[in-house]
C-alpha cells in the first residue's frame, strides 16, 4: 500500500483504564487534511477488574522471571474489546496502541523496558486492513524513554489550527506529558508527572466511585503542601526532560493515610496541577491546550491557572476532540510508519536521532 493520503483509524486505551477510544483523521503523516468519526467503548467492570489484575502482576514481575499468566488472557480482552470500539468505523490503516500493563524508563545507564498488550495481526486479520503496533519498544531499545509518542501530532495539530506563539498541548490521562509548539514547530516534549491516576485511586480506594467527578471532592478539601513537597523529592522530578512515567512511580497514597477523602483529593489534584507548573515553568509559555480527562475536572484546570502565567483552555476552544486526541494521534503516527517518517526524537523521547517506529502487521492471505 503506497498512497499519497490515508484515512487512518487510531485506537488507544490509557492507564486509568475507562475504556477504548477510536478515531478516524485523513492524513499523509504530515498534515492533517481533516477529522472523522469517533467512538468511545467503556470497560465493563469485570473487564477493568481483569486488567487491573494484570497490572498488578506485572508490577510484581517487573520483566524478571516467568511471564505472568494473566497477560495471556489480558491480552486476547484487549484485542477483542478494541475490535468492538471500531465496530462499523472504515480506514486504509489503524494504529493500535494496545495496553501500557508496565513501563520502566531508562535510568542511571540502563535501558529502559515497556509492554503494551495488543496484537496486532490479530487486528489485521480480522479487519483484514494493515494495522501497525508496538510503537515504543523500537525507542526504548534505542535508548529512548519510549513516551510521550503524541508530540509530532500536537505540532500537526497546531499547524492545522495556525496556532502561533508558544503553546503548550498538554494531555491529562493516568499520567501528565506536555508539548512545547513555538509557531507550528515542535521544540521538546516530556512527562510531568501524576495526571488523573493518584487521584482517581484515591477516590476509588475511598468507595467514591471510579474519580473525581466534576472536581467536586478536591474543590471542597484542603490541600497539604508539605506533602506535595514531600513527593516532589522523588526521583522522577530530579531527571532532566525529556522522561518518561509509569503512572503507579506516583502511588503516594499510603502518605494519605487518615486524610480525610476531600482533603486527599484536593492534596492529589494540586499534585497533578504543580507538577506539570514545574515543567511549563522551563519555557514562557502563552497558552495551554488541554486534553484528555483531567480538563473535566475544574478543580485541576482552576490549580493549573493559578500556578502558571498562561492562558489555560481546553482543546476544544479550537475546534479540537479532548477526549481523541491520543487515538488520532496513533492514527497519524500508523501513517508515518507506513512511509518510514521518524515519530520519536531527541527532545520528545531522549532518542539519539530521530526514528522511525512500530510493527506492521499485514491481513494473511
Amino acid at each position: 500500500m503506497n498512497k499519497d493520503r490515508y484515512i487512518a483509524l487510531g485506537l488507544m486505551s490509557g492507564t486509568s483504564l475507562d475504556g477504548v477510544d477510536a478515531a478516524v483523521i485523513e492524513t499523509d503523516g504530515v498534515d492533517i487534511f481533516g477529522f472523522g468519526e469517533s467512538r468511545e467503548r467503556s470497560f465493563t467492570a469485570n473487564e477493568k477488574t481483569a486488567l487491573q489484575a494484570a497490572t498488578q502482576d506485572a508490577l510484581e514481575w517487573r520483566f524478571a522471571g516467568a511471564v505472568p499468566n494473566s497477560f495471556v488472557d489480558a491480552e486476547a480482552l484487549v484485542d477483542r474489546v478494541h475490535i468492538e470500539a471500531i465496530n462499523t468505523l472504515s480506514a486504509d490503516v489503524v494504529g493500535y496502541h494496545g495496553q501500557t500493563i508496565l513501563h520502566h524508563p531508562p535510568l542511571d545507564g540502563a535501558r529502559g523496558q515497556t509492554l503494551q498488550l495488543g496484537r496486532g495481526q490479530v487486528l489485521a486479520d480480522q479487519l483484514n486492513i494493515p494495522v501497525v503496533y508496538d510503537f515504543r519498544s523500537d525507542d526504548v531499545a534505542s535508548g529512548g524513554q519510549g513516551a510521550p509518542l503524541a508530540p509530532i501530532y500536537h505540532e500537526a495539530l497546531c499547524r492545522y489550527s495556525k496556532l502561533e506563539g508558544k503553546v503548550a498541548v498538554l494531555n491529562i490521562g493516568g499520567v501528565s506529558n506536555v508539548t512545547l509548539i513555538e509557531d507550528g514547530v515542535l521544540q521538546w516534549a516530556t512527562d510531568c508527572g501524576p495526571g488523573n491516576g493518584p487521584l482517581d485511586n484515591w477516590v476509588s480506594a475511598n468507595g467514591a466511585g471510579d474519580f473525581d467527578k466534576d472536581g467536586c471532592l478536591s474543590l471542597m478539601g484542603e490541600v497539604d503542601h508539605a506533602l506535595i513537597v514531600k513527593w516532589h523529592q522523588r526521583d522522577f522530578f530530579a531527571r532532566p526532560v525529556p522522561r518518561s512515567a509509569d503512572r503507579y512511580d506516583f502511588d503516594v497514597l499510603a502518605d494519605l493515610d487518615g486524610v480525610s477523602l476531600k482533603d486527599g483529593a484536593a492534596t492529589l489534584a494540586a499534585f497533578c496541577a504543580q507538577s506539570i507548573a514545574r515543567d511549563l515553568g522551563l519555557a514562557s509559555v502563552e497558552r495551554v491546550v488541554v486534553c484528555g480527562g483531567g480538563r473535566r475536572n475544574p478543580t485541576i484546570m482552576a490549580m493549573l491557572e493559578l500556578h502558571t502565567d498562561a492562558q489555560v483552555v481546553c482543546a476544544e476552544a479550537f475546534g479540537w476532540n479532548g477526549d481523541m486526541l491520543e487515538a488520532q494521534a496513533f492514527a497519524y503516527l500508523a501513517v508515518r510508519t507506513l512511509k518510514g517518517l521518524p515519530i520519536s526524537f531527541p527532545k520528545t523521547t531522549g532518542v539519539p536521532a530521530p526514528m522511525t517506529g512500530g510493527r506492521i502487521a499485514y491481513p494473511k492471505d
